[in-house]
């Protein structure tokens, strides 16, 4: 009996920590946490799983189903004004002309769009998009008709005429303008307002270091590689968004990936510029109503700590 105890608790002390379960919807930006599995950039036992859509990725943070998620800095700061204790780990990019506004033609400009209907997701970078592009054809939200679709439903939508505008990204921008919808505003527009971040709860931040750490890393990893191997990184990209090489590119011209180095500096001082985004960008969703109420304290991030990820 005394032997089979020990060997129980040997087994129960050697037993592997379990995956830790990072989500994302399908975006260009998140590519290299699916590129890192890829090319055997983790060493922790990591699990990055694609959701739809955002809406479901905050909903997998806030039922308890994943540790770790990408999000846009407003949703962040959306999931903190909804009671989570959340940490930053780090930017994974800034938008700079990689979120649109499309529209059906002859719809050929921003002020073209009053009195048509749009589909735009009910999400914090949806509604930002949404007013940043009204706010330039000076135009007010009761001038258009708002249709909640989801990204992954944007180009049915469009093609089946329920929508005659959506505001979107990649790779439902390509798809949508395949179909022959025209541009009508982009991020580059807006500099800085758009940017996703990696965020945990704090008690994953406080008890999975290691695996967190191999996260980064790995991201890393596969940053390097899509600079080392263009051709084979591009190729697994862009069989994951159904893009070809010539919009791949063009697809990531709208978007500033930062180094390692970028991050830590964006991070750190104070107020940092981290601390400046966030608060320009909570005051401008509390002036819009898009923050539940005002959060208790402020969305974290850990400079100290991404400084001393080793890519």
């Amino acid at each position: 009996m005394t032997g089979l105890l020990l060997m129980l608790l040997l087994g129960c002390a050697q037993a592997p920590e379990r995956a830790l379960k990072v989500a994302t919807n399908l975006w260009l930006g998140y590519e290299p946490l699916y590129l890192a599995h890829y090319i055997g950039g983790y060493e922790q036992n990591i699990d990055i799983v694609q959701l739809p859509s955002s809406t479901e990725v905050l909903r997998a943070l806030r039922n308890g189903s994943v540790d770790v998620v990408t999000a846009t800095l407003d949703e962040a700061l959306l999931l903190k004004s909804q009671g989570e204790d959340l940490v930053l780990l780090m930017a994974v990019n800034f938008s700079s002309g990689a979120d649109v506004v499309l529209g059906r033609p002859p719809i050929s400009s921003l002020q073209s769009i009053k009195g048509h209907r749009i589909g735009v997701e009910n999400t914090g970078l949806g509604a930002l998009m949404l007013s940043a592009a009204l706010q330039h054809a000076d135009l007010r939200v009761t001038d258009v008709a708002l249709v909640n679709l989801s990204v992954d439903q944007h180009l049915q939508a469009y093609q089946d005429g329920v929508v005659d505008v959506v505001v979107t990204f990649e790779p439902s921008a390509t798809q949508l303008r395949k179909a022959g919808a025209n541009l009508l505003f982009d991020s580059s527009a807006v500099p800085d307002l758009i940017v996703d971040v990696l965020v945990c709860r704090r008690h994953v931040f406080e008890r999975r270091d290691r695996s967190l750490r191999d996260l980064v890393r790995g991201y890393y990893k596969a940053r390097a590689f899509m600079q080392s191997n263009p051709a084979e990184a591009g190729a697994f990209i862009g069989r994951r968004l159904q893009l070809n090489p010539q919009e791949l590119q063009k697809a990531y011209n709208g978007l500033r990936l930062p180094s390692l180095q970028d991050n830590v500096r964006w991070l750190a001082g104070s107020p940092s510029a981290f601390d400046s985004a966030r608060d320009r960008l909570q005051q401008l969703m509390r002036e819009r109503d898009l923050l539940d109420h005002n959060p208790d304290g402020q969305l974290q991030a850990r400079a100290g700590w991404l400084q001393q990820v080793v890519p």
